[in-house]
């Protein structure tokens, strides 16, 4: 069984975090004098063979000075020299003074490069001394390392020795094979073979039929990520039935706007329809893009299947979305522009991208990848897979680029590799046990398919790769720069905000989104409105990169660029899509002054564009105009006020809006619901009706908010179609399930004697719920709904309900 249930945690924003709450920083203890240490978890302090705790934040420990040590494996080179309870204060005769991590995991490196000696700082029992590990001698990293690299070799070796003692685990076991298969050795092949064997046998839950959740998409991604480059390594051909069975359940449990989620998108859950719905809390990246590689690789290994064609394609237009806007989020999000990678996920897309050769997006999710090296501690519930897709997509942009990106984190790699060649998990510094979801994983594998890129065996490690426009020389050093200063965690502005105001504008000409929105909001600290005719230059660039860092900072600056208005509301009829919706954003940031823009906003939303067929201008012109400020820190240039707006715009802009295929989206615009009197609400009923009845299709996270206050319009307007839904909505299995049943349950009782005619259905709701499988955590539900039952049978008959055709005026006479 998949050991991954708790990726069911809830992220609401991209980027993804295993962040430990926003509570206060607290002191960094002194393990000399008395201090002690938390509960979160220790490291593999590399080659030595011990393991240790230090302080940390965030994921970061640059702030901790001293090393706990918490166990000593026998027969390694720390047995005899340290123990527990030792506190590790220095390398090479020195303290530390800065990140102890990084300093370990330098002096290791150094240490295997020279004589071996590695010189530690110990202090026991009050005294300090040197101590000396004796740590094997691999040699230096060759300066192309893993090219032409033998240590990079011999790390590889081990590991794989390591690897076929301990062929087990899920996820992790099919990656460690991978490992196997990449190195071409001929003499790890029965053990792959035996492994393939077992996957290729689909058991009982291989079907699309009477499944309504489970992890499916994780399991069903990386089997056949796992079989598909076994197939293509070693021509076995018997693992094909099992391809090709998992590639269709994949391809038709696919959503209809191209994700997928923890599952699929169930037909019981779309009337028997394919490509409906995800269940849960809808699209999941993480493992949609494994579904997506794995459907590549597939055609490559001679799937023929219209099904799996029409996925890739969908799964395409979905991910090739962000190409040039930031990282691949959680979900369905918005781009992560504050980062250069997500987990792992925009490096997955450079693979995918060149397998298809669409070099263009390829070329972008590859740079994104090698500006990340800083960044791959982060990821949700844990960096598994950030460590293991990080290096594989860095690749896709040359071999130059693959060797400066893991330079960056050679300390780091050096610090995971245990005594014994295999690679534990290490985790985010500050991580409690329960954020640590990974600690029993063996990760030895997804550490050195990195070590097994000069080979080129498996396609994700660069069989048959040809990379057209190589990252070299001005264009790569620019690409690492773009990744300094970024951190894993806390993204620390230090970096940014030692920059005077002209360094800053020029950053926000980069080609990096993350870059750009890190500039803008350095150059926003500053203050005062002086940047902004600097920045209304750039927005009449050439450059597109220019144009959107230009939105960006005006966006942040606020109210202070409000003479920027007009050229920003011009800038609404771009032909560029995300320049129209870089504009609506700097319009939403600057507030108030904005006002003036709300008309051309709203006539935008009416337009049609072929080069937008998902609607995104309309995604986020609901989020500009109606968001009501919080998560997305911004606040809506409508979401206080809709006095001077023209309503006949204003109410088709709306019916518009309320049929965008994201729920977040639809939940902001039902802020207007609140803004709205009841008669100016009747030209709007049959479109809030539709919105209630037809949940979107993406977006599941948030599909609640419209449908909630949807049907709490319709209950204060005793809109007779409103009855059936409020009980139609109150689906007990589906995400959100919980508010959404006691909206529903408002709403109904507010129509009192007009609903008995539900009374039925309520009845076999209150069973259904009552039975269900989470019953004791919905006593408030069960509660109400025994107090709805009452009080509608109870009610006499002076309710009336009015069809929408008595409320809602006729065409022309609004």
């Amino acid at each position: 069984m998949i050991r991954i249930a708790a990726l069911t945690a809830l992220a609401l924003l991209a980027p993804d975090s295993s962040a430990t709450g926003q509570r206060e920083k607290p002191p960094v203890p002194d393990l000399t004098a008395g201090g002690e240490r938390d509960d979160k978890h220790d490291w593999n302090l590399g080659p030595t063979g011990a393991r240790g705790w230090m302080w940390g934040w965030k994921l970061e420990t640059r702030d901790a000075r001293q090393i706990l040590v918490t166990s000593v494996a026998d027969g390694s080179p720390a047995d005899g020299e340290l123990r527990v309870g030792d506190v590790l204060l220095g390398v090479a005769g020195a303290p530390f003074d800065g990140d102890p991590r990084a300093l370990l995991g330098r002096a290791i490196t150094a240490a295997e490069a020279g004589d071996g000696e590695l010189e530690l700082l110990r202090w026991r029992d009050g005294r300090t001394e040197s101590v000396a590990l004796r740590l094997p001698k691999l040699g230096e990293y060759a300066a192309t390392a893993p090219f032409g690299c033998d240590k990079s070799g011999e790390i590889l070796e081990r590991a794989c020795e390591h690897i076929a003692g301990h062929m087990k685990g899920d996820i992790d076991g099919m990656v460690n094979a991978l490992a196997l298969l990449a190195t071409g050795e001929r003499r790890y092949r029965s053990a792959v073979a035996e492994l393939a064997a077992r996957v290729a046998r689909p058991d009982d839950t291989a079907t699309l039929e009477g499944r309504t959740s489970g992890l499916f998409a994780w399991r069903w991604g990386y089997r056949t990520l796992f079989l598909t480059e076994y197939a293509l390594a070693t021509k076995d051909r018997s693992v094909m039935p099992a391809i090709a069975e998992y590639a269709g359940l994949i391809a038709r449990g696919q959503s209809g706007v191209g994700t997928w989620g923890h599952g699929m998108a169930w037909p019981d859950l779309n009337d028997g329809a394919l490509h409906g719905r995800l269940g849960g809390y809808g699209a999941l990246n993480q493992s949609g893009l494994i579904c997506h590689l794995s459907l590549v690789l597939a055609r490559e290994c001679g799937i023929d299947d219209p099904e799996v064609d029409l996925a890739i394609e969908r799964a395409n237009r979905f991910a090739r979305f962000y190409v040039g806007k930031g990282a691949i989020p959680y979900g369905d999000h918005r781009p992560g522009w504050d980062v250069h990678d997500d987990n792992g996920k925009c490096s997955v897309a450079a693979i995918i991208f060149q397998l298809q050769g669409l070099e263009e997006e390829a070329r972008f999710f590859a740079r994104m990848a090698v500006a990340s090296y800083a960044e791959r501690e982060r990821g949700h519930t844990g960096n598994y897979f950030s460590f293991l897709w990080g290096p594989l997509g860095a690749a896709r942009a040359g071999d130059a680029a693959a060797s400066a990106f893991l330079r960056e984190q050679r300390w780091y790699y050096d610090l995971a590799r245990a005594h014994d060649g295999h690679f534990p998990y290490q985790g985010g510094a500050g991580m409690s046990g329960g954020e640590h979801k990974y600690g029993d994983w063996d990760c030895t594998g997804a550490f050195v398919l990195a070590s097994a890129l000069p080979q080129r065996e498996l396609f994700i490690t660069g069989r048959g790769m040809e990379v057209r426009e190589p990252l070299v020389g001005a264009a790569l050093d620019e690409t690492i720069a773009a990744g300094r200063g970024f951190d894993s965690w806390s993204m620390a502005s230090d970096h940014h905000d030692a920059m005077d105001a002209a360094e800053l504008i020029d950053l926000l000409w980069s080609w990096s989104p993350a870059v750009r929105s890190r500039a803008a909001k350095a150059l926003a600290r500053k203050g005062g409105r002086d940047h902004v005719p600097a920045l209304l230059a750039m927005l009449r660039s050439r450059s597109l990169d220019a144009r959107y860092g230009a939105c960006q900072a005006l966006g942040a600056l606020g109210g202070r660029a409000a003479d920027a208005v007009p050229a920003l509301t011009e800038a609404l009829g771009s032909d560029d899509v995300w320049l129209r919706i870089q504009a609506c954003y700097a319009l939403a940031g600057i507030g108030e002054p904005a006002r003036a823009a709300a008309p051309a906003m709203l006539r935008l939303a009416l337009e049609s564009d072929d080069a937008d067929p998902r609607e995104f201008t309309q995604r986020y012109l609901c989020f500009c105009l109606f968001y009501p400020g919080g998560a997305l820190r911004m606040r809506g240039v409508l979401s206080r006020d809709l006095s001077g707006i023209d309503r006949d715009l204003l109410y088709a802009a709306i019916e518009r809006l309320l049929r965008n295929d994201d729920g977040r989206a639809r939940a902001a615009v039902a802020r207007v619901f609140q803004l709205l009197g009841e008669d100016e609400l009747r030209p709007l009923l049959p479109a809030i009706v539709e919105a209630v009845r037809t949940p979107s299709p993406s977006g599941v996270m948030f599909a609640n908010g419209v449908r909630i206050a949807g049907l709490d319009v319709l209950a204060r307007m005793r809109v007779a179609e409103g009855i059936p839904l409020c009980i139609d909505s109150m689906d007990i299995d589906e995400w959100g399930k919980q508010d959404r049943i006691l909206g529903g349950l408002r709403a109904l009782q507010a129509y009192g004697g007009a609903a008995k005619g539900e009374l039925e259905r309520l009845r076999a709701l209150r069973a259904r719920l009552g039975a269900h499988r989470e019953a004791r955590n919905m006593q408030k539900q069960l509660a109400l709904c025994d107090e709805t039952i009452a009080a509608i049978e109870a009610a006499g008959d002076d309710v009336e309900a009015r069809p929408l055709s008595e409320l809602v005026p006729r065409k022309g006479r609004r």
